[in-house]
């Protein structure tokens, strides 16, 4: 029992101890914080350093200044971007101190025994001053500083005196810059890799305007709003980060045997006006023959549309799977995330393969042909001008819409043609074969251009069988086909009443 006793007491006797040693610390770092005026701790003419280094984990960078210009001591060919760490060094050219903590006990509590960041600063007179650089205080948004290893006075400073030495020395690049592309006006693009090359490009012969060309040289239509998709990629197109300035040896990164990635796109430019072939004598003559002509009729400046080409190298994968890359009129290595590549160079015929069965726009067309149930209808339009009723009297289009010669309502022909513009097919038909004849056949035709054929046979419970003279079979949902059968038996129907 007396046992039990001393252990209860001893137990008490160690909270109270813990609780005195608590309060004492507290009063201790209360007495050790001085709520002092804000004052300057450090300060120097930024154009006077000249040298400054930087250590931050396992990183450690020196930078020289020199006639006010900035190099980076540890590759004199580094593209280093002097305004970047020109705002940096700003960040401690003028240090301010929020509070003062005169004589500290222990260094170790504001993190100062294994500083995070260490600042030493030379001048011109080849001075030197550490800064050395602690704990964050987040409540605060500040940080504990030590200057010239003097463990008197510690300093509570802008939280921006680490965060700004925090750094990679990539970050410190001055990139190269990525052409400015906007994916609407990109007309083709090559993408050539030891497999083989393909090519997306306009193509006035392609139904939808774009052919995608396989590695082995075969060729089919790419759906336009799919090879839009796909272009809007090169608009947004920007470097991972820098890697090297050195390029003597392409190999370490894949790039002496790179894919290559060949853009051409258009750019619209100004011209001045007076590019006209006409001398500079010419402009005086007709200047000084005119004086009350609007000046600004010679600041006046023209548009023309210019065909650019720019190449993208790309290499092998870094550790963290980015590809190493290059422009090839470039001169510095950078990496390009793996998203970013494997969506450019990563393509296949599926990825430009249009669902829609029968894209074509009817006022595109010279005429579409139904084949249904034995007979023949076919659709054409008919635009004329027509006077307005003003008295100005002008004139205006007024288009009609024909089935074999005879006025059908737009409205309802539109309805019922937009439902097979619509139509998407939901898988690929492989080797199935038709059975039976189809029960509507659709031809689209425009003069020195698209002469499309399409069959619709029924094949099960679920869909229709559709083949085009493309040579294409597709598996297309049922329901929707009897839609469209249904709306041109009507329109038809409707024709006979009238």
């Amino acid at each position: 029992m007396k046992k039990k006793k001393g252990m209860i007491t001893a137990v008490l006797v160690l909270i109270l101890l813990i609780v005195v040693y608590l309060v004492l610390r507290n009063m201790n770092l209360e007495e050790e914080q001085t709520t002092a005026e804000t004052e300057t701790v450090f300060k120097v003419d930024s154009d006077d350093i000249s040298e400054l280094t930087i250590e931050s984990g396992e990183n450690e960078y020196t930078f020289k200044q020199e006639d006010e210009t900035w190099t980076y001591a540890g590759d004199e060919n580094f593209p280093l971007d002097t305004e970047e760490l020109s705002s940096k060094v700003a960040s401690i050219t003028s240090v301010t101190a929020t509070t003062t903590i005169e004589e500290p006990e222990n260094i170790e509590e504001y993190g100062l025994d294994e500083p995070s960041v260490k600042i030493t600063v030379k001048t011109v007179d080849r001075e030197s001053d550490t800064l050395e650089v602690g704990d964050e205080n987040t409540a605060v948004s500040g940080c504990y500083i030590m200057i010239n290893e003097d463990e008197s006075k510690i300093y509570l400073v802008d939280s921006l005196v680490k965060t700004s030495m925090e750094f990679q020395i990539s970050d410190l690049a001055l990139e190269e810059e990525i052409p400015s592309i906007t994916g609407s006006t990109v007309k083709h693009v090559t993408v050539q890799q030891s497999t083989g090359t393909k090519e997306l490009g306009e193509d006035g012969n392609s139904e939808t305007g774009w052919t995608y060309t396989e590695t082995d040289g075969s060729t089919s239509a790419a759906g336009s709003s799919l090879v839009q998709d796909y272009m809007g990629q090169f608009t947004s197109l920007s470097w991972n980060s820098f890697v090297s300035a050195d390029t003597s040896d392409l190999s370490q990164y894949g790039l002496d045997n790179p894919a290559k990635v060949t853009i051409n796109y258009e750019v619209t430019e100004t011209a001045d006006s007076s590019e006209d072939g006409s001398t500079e004598e010419d402009s005086e003559e007709s200047t000084d023959s005119d004086n009350t002509g609007d000046s600004e009729d010679s600041d006046e400046q023209e548009t023309k549309t210019v065909e650019k080409q720019a190449v993208l190298l790309i290499g092998n994968q870094d550790d963290e799977g980015n590809y190493y890359a290059k422009m090839q009129d470039n001169q510095y290595v950078y990496t390009l995330s793996s998203s970013t590549v494997e969506g450019i160079i990563n393509i296949t015929r599926d990825n430009f393969l249009d669902t829609k069965v029968s894209d074509y726009s009817f006022a595109d067309m010279d005429k579409v042909t139904f084949i249904r149930n034995g007979s023949t209808y076919t659709a054409t339009k008919v635009t004329k001008e027509v006077e307005s009723d003003d008295e100005e009297g002008e004139t205006t289009s007024e288009t009609s819409y024909l089935i074999n010669g005879k006025e059908v309502d737009m409205t309802e022909f539109s309805e019922f043609y937009s439902k097979i513009t619509a139509l998407e097919w939901q898988s690929q038909a492989g080797d199935i074969e038709p059975q039976g004849e189809p029960e509507i056949t659709i031809t689209f035709e425009k003069t020195g251009g698209i002469q499309v054929t399409t069959e619709y046979y029924s094949y099960d419970s679920n869909f229709y069988l559709v083949i085009d003279s493309k040579g294409n079979k597709v598996l297309v949902n049922k329901m929707k086909v009897k839609e469209i059968l249904d709306s041109f038996d009507a329109l038809i129907a409707g024709m006979s009443e009238k």
